[in-house]
């Protein structure tokens, strides 16, 4: 069964739909980006708490205060352009020297600032947030190394810096480089969790508009092939038809005008199909296609033999092989000078087949075979089912069209 998109989803615009989609789905997404953009604010406001607190607490010595401002404002820049990578590339991972810049920097800040007061630890947050963008994009095995040797190196050295200090705080010497080892092994989920979010969302956005785009092809794919087979064969029609009528009219002008008129009806017909293509309420049956065909084979001469009953075909596989009825028709008109065509329907083991066979088949001589062939094997895959066409014997054409589980 073939998905269709209706027009009012996809359009028949001629160029590919690439506007986002309307509806709930799009309102997720751009909740999801909205979220994401709330993370990167939390995240910059935790940063901002460390001169906060540090303020709070007691500005430490000149001696650590300038370097830690120093060191601090590189870390803030660091991120920074850590944040204007993930925007033009969301996912990348971190160059080299901007690794080592980042991790010099978040080793320097957080040991620094175990020496300079008993509540140092908290520089270690800003380490934290900066091993988030030294890790975001690496594998599962690189996080842990890194998290694992950062977060060793912050409580080995910091316990070895603040043996030598006292602060005048009990069990100052080894809380400090522990909470600033914690912050360290645990703020980096931040900046990872919320990049990895929004990396999934908008990936799942990029596939939806890629399948909104197939849509729209597959929809301009279809409207293609259906304007083909209805003004293809009407087109044929009438072509034939004025033919007929001018050599008839020096002769018999009374049948010169009945054909013109059928002219008329099949030009009012095709329109009408036309509007109903656009509508989306075409149907090609395959009682209504035969009886067209009669009608259009005998005002050619030509002898038609009909082969079975279409009122035995299921409704589905009748509009179906209505439409494979309709193109060999005008394969017959346009590519053959025939005498003798024949149209086989079978009903069996729960499917259905229509063949078409005619004499008079013109030589290709390189000329362009056209892609009605082509659009009604597409039609038929769509459906399960499968089209051999192709020259035969003696100058013949044969169409056969199979249609799997289709009988009524």
């Amino acid at each position: 069964m073939s998905i269709r998109c209706r027009p009012r989803a996809v359009g028949y615009r001629l160029g590919v739909d690439t506007s986002p989609l309307a509806g709930a789905e799009e309102r997720k997404v751009r909740a999801a980006r909205r979220f994401g953009r709330i993370g990167l604010v939390i995240t910059l406001l935790w940063l901002l708490t460390v001169p906060a607190f540090v303020i709070w607490t007691g500005l430490p010595e000149a001696v650590f205060g300038w370097p830690l401002l120093a060191l601090y404002l590189a870390a803030l820049g660091l991120h920074v352009w850590r944040i204007r990578e993930h925007v033009s590339s969301l996912g990348r991972g971190a160059s080299a020297p901007f690794m080592a810049a980042a991790a010099a920097v978040a080793l320097a800040i957080a040991l620094l600032g175990l020496a300079s007061a008993w509540a140092g630890w908290i520089w270690a947050l800003v380490s934290g947030v900066l091993l988030g963008d030294i890790v975001s994009g690496l594998r599962a095995r690189w996080i842990v190394v890194w998290i694992g040797a950062a977060a060793a190196a912050v409580l080995g050295l910091g316990l070895l810096i603040s043996a030598n200090i006292d602060f005048g705080v009990p069990a100052a010497w080894w809380v400090g480089p522990a909470l600033a080892a914690f912050y360290v092994a645990t703020m980096w989920v931040l900046d990872v969790e919320r990049l990895w979010w929004l990396k999934a969302v908008t990936d799942l956005d990029d596939s939806r508009r890629a399948a909104a785009e197939l849509a729209t092809a597959r929809e301009r794919l279809r409207l293609a092939d259906d304007l083909h087979d209805i003004l293809g064969h009407a087109l044929e029609v009438v072509a034939f038809k004025s033919e007929l009528a001018t050599r008839l009219l020096p002769a018999d002008t009374a049948r010169a005008r009945t054909e013109m008129e059928e002219v008329q009806r099949v030009a009012r017909e095709s329109l009408s199909e036309v509007r109903a293509l656009v509508r989306d309420t075409r149907s090609t049956d395959l009682v209504t296609e035969l009886a067209g065909a009669r009608a259009v084979l005998d005002t050619a001469g030509v002898v038609l033999t009909v082969r079975g009953d279409p009122e035995t075909v299921g409704p589905t596989a009748r509009n179906v092989l209505g439409r494979v009825l309709r193109e060999a028709m005008t394969n017959v008109l346009r590519h053959a000078e025939p005498s003798h065509c024949t149209i086989d329907i079978e009903v069996a083991d729960g499917g259905a087949r229509l063949e078409v066979v005619n004499d008079g088949a013109l030589p290709a001589n390189g000329t362009d075979p056209g892609t009605g062939l082509a659009a009604l094997s597409r039609y038929l895959d769509e459906h399960a089912g499968r089209l051999d066409a192709g020259p035969g014997p003696g100058g013949t054409f044969r169409l056969d069209a199979v249609l799997p589980g289709a009988a009524r």
